[in-house]
């Protein structure tokens, strides 16, 4: 039952925090005091620490294992570099981005919430990873799962791995990073009694960055955008 539910969820997970933000937005309205730098310094830290663990994985892993399938997928075991430190690093890097915008929304019930959520969503996820794994590379998984842990990080591990590609990652981890960084504006913004002019600006230099990143992954300037347009209308209607 907890496999089925999580290859479910694996499935959909890319749009699971929608309802963690429906969950948020009556507590945030109705809740939310005053927020001290504190909250904010510390909220942006855990999510750059989230990021900056995602985008390692995504710039550091081969094609067919890691990233935003929608289905359980492994050409090869990953077992080297964030692999060698934990065994679901991207989900390490998930919960510091979402405990940190919890944090800059400063409001302790939405951060319980938020984190029991988080842990019962991936916890089925896991289950259905792991049995797939076993399933595939039998003895050279469970080899790995005595070495590794598999969530929290086993620091003294020696990572190791294949070269990190800056272009790869930026290519996985645009559409995430614009996300987050939009709502911890938006977080921002609305704690702030003065002008909302900056964080618009903010806001509109964000997209344009996303867009940018979009046009050059996809080779919009290259002609490519009506291929691509068609492409993503067949995807949607599948």
């Amino acid at each position: 039952m907890l496999e089925r539910a999580g290859r479910v969820l694996f499935r959909w997970r890319s749009f699971t925090p929608l309802l963690l933000v429906l969950v948020a937005l009556p507590l945030l309205w109705n809740r939310r005091g005053p927020a001290s730098p504190l909250w904010t310094v510390a909220g942006l830290l855990l999510c750059a620490c989230g990021q900056a663990l995602r985008a390692w994985v995504l710039g550091q892993v081969t094609d067919g294992t890691s990233g935003q399938n929608e289905k359980l997928i492994a050409t090869s075991l990953n077992t080297k570099g964030p692999y060698a430190l934990t065994r679901n690093p991207l989900y390490l890097g998930n919960l510091g981005i979402t405990l940190g915008l919890c944090v800059i929304a400063h409001d302790p019930l939405l951060l319980v919430i938020v984190a029991l959520l988080f842990a019962l969503q991936y916890r089925a996820i896991v289950a259905a990873e792991e049995r797939f794994l076993l399933q595939t590379f039998g003895a050279e998984y469970e080899a790995w799962c005595r070495r590794v842990p598999r969530f929290w990080p086993r620091f003294a591990t020696p990572a190791g791995g294949p070269p990190w590609d800056f272009r790869r990652a930026l290519r996985k981890e645009h559409n995430p990073a614009a996300a987050w960084i939009a709502l911890a504006l938006v977080l921002i913004a609305s704690d702030r009694r003065g002008p909302v002019f900056p964080y618009a600006v903010a806001l509109a230099a964000v997209a344009a960055v996303w867009l940018a990143v979009k046009a050059w992954k996809h080779r919009w300037l290259r002609g490519n955008f009506v291929a691509d347009l068609r492409r993503r209308v067949r995807e949607t209607a599948r």
